[in-house]
């Protein structure tokens, strides 16, 4: 199974792949670590800005579907996968011609969001809610190469809201939805 997560900024996908991947044995890639790789050769500091308009500039070298075209090219028989950073949509389209691939929508309110931004404090991150508005609103446009996360959300087959801060009932929602999708954990 190929799982695909999808959302909002900061509502939780990476949070989401590491338990899945923990837990019921999936291999984990990220379309945002293709590109941070690429912009690391080429001595680019990899702040939020940056990795949006490298991966622009990039689908528009190289198709929108590049970089999920670059990890299907990964993938070994028999393993399960979960992909994170899907933001373009036909990313969605190239991931979905692979066999047994489920897009997730992982969405929060945008209050939660920020808030889960500032605890993090990853380089790159915007420190003003504002800014926060700004750079989610450049990772929503509906055409052309930039990041389409809105429209990815609507390609979604499911929703997950995380809108909380307890990680066991976290834990609890992610079992749920896996045993929904009939995931076999390991023992």
């Amino acid at each position: 199974m190929i799982i695909g997560l999808t959302g909002s900024y900061c509502s939780g996908k990476d949070t989401v792949a590491e338990y899945i991947v923990k837990n019921s044995g999936f291999y984990h890639f990220s379309l945002s670590d293709e590109i941070r790789i690429l912009m690391k050769e080429k001595n680019i500091e990899p702040t939020r800005e940056n990795l949006i308009v490298f991966g622009t500039r990039l689908r528009q070298e190289e198709g929108n579907d590049v970089l999920a075209k670059s990890v299907i090219s990964k993938f070994e028989a028999n393993k399960n996968y979960c992909i994170t950073s899907i933001r373009h949509t036909q990313e969605v389209i190239r991931l979905k011609t692979v066999k047994k691939f489920v897009l997730i929508n992982v969405d929060a309110p945008q209050a939660i969001r920020f808030s889960r931004m500032q605890d993090r404090k990853r380089q790159g991150d915007p420190t003003t809610l504002e800014r926060f508005i700004e750079l989610e609103q450049k990772e929503c446009q509906s055409s052309g190469s930039g990041q389409q996360v809105a429209l990815c959300s609507k390609m979604a087959d499911i929703t997950f809201v995380n809108d909380t801060d307890n990680i066991k009932q976290l834990h609890n929602q992610i079992d749920n939805l896996l045993k929904n999708l009939q995931v076999k954990y390991h023992e």
